[in-house]
């Protein structure tokens, strides 16, 4: 059987511009910044902001936007599971090592 061929989704493509770019942002932006710095319309911007926001990626301060506390909360879940799984490996290391 041949491997299906999925098509990207433009709108996701979209959706992670805007999260990487608050990422590399040291203070709040606005809509319209984010909007100039990506080259998309402020009404997408808006649209993206309207889910990001309600799954708390995004948090507003003001009439600007930064990265919410639902990404910083998956980053320390995920780093708590590798620290998980490094201290099942040293372990198993220590039974082999005896």
């Amino acid at each position: 059987m041949a491997p299906k061929t999925y098509n990207p989704v433009m709108s996701d493509h979209k959706l992670i511009d805007i999260i990487e770019l608050l990422h590399q942002q040291t203070t709040p932006v606005s809509a319209a910044q984010i909007s100039r710095e990506l080259n998309m319309p402020h009404a997408t911007v808006m649209s993206h902001m309207v889910v990001l926001l309600e799954r708390k990626w995004v948090r507003q301060a003001g009439e600007m936007y930064e990265p919410g506390p639902r990404i910083s909360g998956m980053y320390a879940v995920y780093l708590q599971g590798l620290k998980d799984r490094r201290g099942d490996l040293d372990r198993e290391i220590r039974q082999l090592e005896v």
